[in-house]
């Protein structure tokens, strides 16, 4: 029986679209085999993903470098930098959509020439989110709220 599988296995593979075929299977049955093991062992996954980025530095540093600019990666950081400023909102990822799309300030209606323009103004004793505004509409607020 062993010698006919080797034999099957010797014909089988032999063709490029056979063996492309039990690559992609192999490669799906991988995937969700590691994401069910290491669902149900997140030590061993924690442990595994550590020893790798300690053997593979350069490896790591660049696949990092290449998620931090991703659209994901930046929603992702833009929401926790809110979360830890003290926004408060039951969906973040709906205003962050909201806040990436809008192009012009709430308050003075002025363009946003870039990113770092923009600003998400909230009240910082109850973390209530309030507008979308410019960097110096922002400033003015928050001067007359201190006042």
């Amino acid at each position: 029986m062993r010698e006919y599988q080797r034999e099957y296995q010797k014909k089988y593979l032999s063709d490029p679209v056979n063996k492309q075929k039990k690559k992609d299977y192999m490669k799906e049955y991988q995937k969700t085999y590691q994401r069910e093991y290491y669902r149900r062992n997140p030590e061993k996954h924690k442990q595994y993903c550590y020893n790798w980025i300690k053997n593979n530095p350069e490896r790591a540093k660049a696949y990092w470098e290449k998620y931090r600019k991703t659209d994901k990666s930046k929603k992702l950081m833009r929401i926790a930098n809110w979360k830890q400023i003290g926004i408060i909102d039951a969906d973040l990822s709906a205003v962050y959509d909201i806040y990436i799309k809008e192009e012009k300030c709430w308050i003075c209606g002025s363009e946003f020439l870039n990113n770092k323009c923009r600003h998400l103004d909230h009240d910082h004793e109850t973390g209530e989110i309030r507008y979308i505004c410019c960097q110096k509409c922002n400033c003015r607020l928050l001067r007359n709220n201190q006042n």
